[in-house]
């Protein structure tokens, strides 16, 4: 599996005004379409799964990357990428646990919120 260290999230908008998540960073693994440590954006994000040790996301191409280490300028980047897939309405792969991301709060509260910024979208 590639995973992608100095990763950083891009909250894109298209000009259907569609909100879209990517990921971009460098490359590390043995897919031979990224020479060493490339620089990538990936596809629109569809969803993750977590677990002690690390994040996967998936994108819309249907590759998998793992999430090392975010870019130093990101603080939190992993809980903001999950609480961004989470009001687009992305779900985790079973198996998550919320209190396995360091999320802080309720995990209700992300709901509502979500929900909330749904109504205030349309």
């Amino acid at each position: 599996m590639n995973i992608l260290n100095h990763w950083k999230m891009l909250d894109l908008i298209t000009r259907d005004g569609e909100s879209l998540v990517c990921v971009e960073g460098r490359v590390y693994g043995s897919n031979p379409r990224f020479p060493a440590s490339s620089h990538i954006r990936t596809s629109p994000v569809t969803g993750y799964s977590v677990d002690a040790n690390s994040m996967v996301i998936m994108t819309k191409r249907g590759s998998a990357y793992q999430l090392g280490k975010p870019d130093p300028s990101q603080t939190f980047a992993q809980q903001r990428l999950i609480r961004r897939l989470s009001r687009l309405g992305q779900i985790p792969a079973p198996g998550f646990n919320a209190l396995e991301t360091q999320l802080t709060g309720n995990l209700a509260d992300f709901t509502s919120f979500s929900e909330h910024y749904d109504e205030t979208v349309k």
